[in-house]
């Protein structure tokens, strides 16, 4: 690094996580930071201490103590993951403030490498859930004095993820007593949605001026330009839903989803399969089970695939005849809608009126959208004759690819 180099850090344990969400959105921090030519020092999490220079900088891994964050030994390509256990899940929840994770974060702002690398930084990044990583990323920035970044890609304590802080009163506020000094303390804060915004500044009017919305954006592979292959008519219609349900919000039910779904496809005669694409639950099979002689009625199979690679969840993606989301929550936007509105399909979209993700949708002609609450269509394409899946050309719309974010990321982060 020559003498006027700028370095910046980014605090991530999950980075190299196969399949991780989070790990893309922090690979697009770093590919803006380098095109600013900064030097860039990632600090993960790993099975073993470990350090290794790169092109753009230089990865520090801090031992994950309690096994969170695996990753294959060496000359192997398993990882070993621990059973999980909801009572030890549960007591460990308890204990920690804010999650478990906070084992790791206190380990690595303590780490003598780690703090050798982030001296001199122009800021320190640290990109949530789990929430404790502001917390460790907040000890560098005081004990060495650089900026902090806070980047939020779920709330900490607007609708949050995790059950115990929308149940306990008094774990709400052993985690505000946290929150509040280190958002108080840092530089920008960044969060995903304009409801995301609204709710942290309801609760912190004086965080408003350096409050900034960076959504999620499109694939890199695709930046908003996703080539539309056609397929044959013969197959019959192809309905996919990519990833889990109740796995990543409690109230996301998939029957919540399928009820309208099969009440507006019995409208028009059609037939097709309907695929589930992710991990799902025994629980979430309970739900699907009965839908699938309900549709076979209406002439459509329900198919449950399982668990594929991104990349080729992707590639199936464009295969399809239209795209299915179930957003029930208020502030959060599912990644996977921007890997959807790329593809150019149809989207079938059911969401609570007035969410985010309904905000989002309501501009995007392609989206049909279904009020989560009374199940009807409620947008302005429910004038159409035709049924929703019927394929279209569409405008993809520029405000999600990745040089519109980075132009945003850089104006507000690096003051460009």
């Amino acid at each position: 690094m020559t003498s006027d180099q700028k370095k910046a850090v980014l605090f991530t344990p999950f980075w190299r996580q196969e399949n991780h969400v989070g790990c893309y959105r922090v690979d697009r921090f770093l590919r803006w930071l380098t095109e600013e030519g900064y030097k860039v020092v990632i600090i993960r999490a790993g099975r073993l201490d470990g350090h290794r220079k790169e092109p753009w900088g230089e990865e520090i891994t801090v031992k994950d103590p309690l096994g969170f964050f695996p990753e294959p030994t060496p000359g192997s390509t398993h990882v070993s993951v621990r059973k999980p256990n909801n009572w030890r899940r549960s007591v460990a929840l308890w204990v920690f403030n804010p999650d478990p994770t906070i084992i790791w974060a206190r380990r690595a702002a303590g780490n003598p490498r780690v703090l050798d690398a982030a001296r001199g930084a122009a800021f320190i990044l640290s990109s949530s859930p789990p929430d404790s990583v502001h917390v460790g990323a907040w000890l560098i920035s005081r004990r060495l004095g650089i900026p902090h970044l806070v980047d939020m890609r779920d709330g900490w304590l607007d609708e949050p993820l995790r059950s115990l802080l929308r149940t306990s009163a008094v774990r709400r506020w052993r985690e505000r007593r946290l929150e509040a000094p280190i958002l108080r303390n840092a530089k920008g804060i960044q969060v995903t949605s304009d409801v995301w915004k609204a709710l942290l500044c309801d609760r912190y009017p004086s965080l408003a001026p350096k409050v900034q919305v960076l959504t999620n954006g499109y694939p890199r592979q695709s930046d908003g330009c996703l080539p539309l292959p056609t397929r044959n008519g013969d197959e019959g219609l192809l309905l996919i839903h990519a990833g889990g349900f109740i796995g990543s919000r409690p109230t996301q039910s998939p029957d919540l989803l399928l009820e309208p779904l099969i009440q507006h496809l019995s409208q028009q005669p059609s037939s097709g399969v309907i695929q589930l694409i992710g991990t799902l639950s025994a629980a979430e099979m309970v739900i699907i089970e009965p839908y699938r002689e309900r549709f076979s009625a209406i002439q459509w199979k329900v198919e449950c695939l399982g668990r594929f690679a991104r990349s080729e969840v992707l590639a199936r993606l464009l295969k399809a005849d239209g795209l299915l989301l179930l957003a029930a929550t208020q502030a959060a936007i599912p990644s996977k809608l921007f890997e959807y509105i790329p593809t150019g399909k149809p989207l079938y979209v059911v969401t609570h009126r007035n969410s985010a993700v309904w905000s989002l949708c309501s501009s995007l002609p392609q989206a049909v959208l279904v009020d989560s609450a009374s199940g009807n269509v409620a947008s302005a394409t429910a004038s159409r004759q035709e049924p929703w899946y019927r394929n279209r050309d569409y405008t993809i719309p520029p405000q999600f690819s990745e040089d519109f974010l980075g132009r945003i990321f850089k104006k507000t982060a690096l003051g460009k």
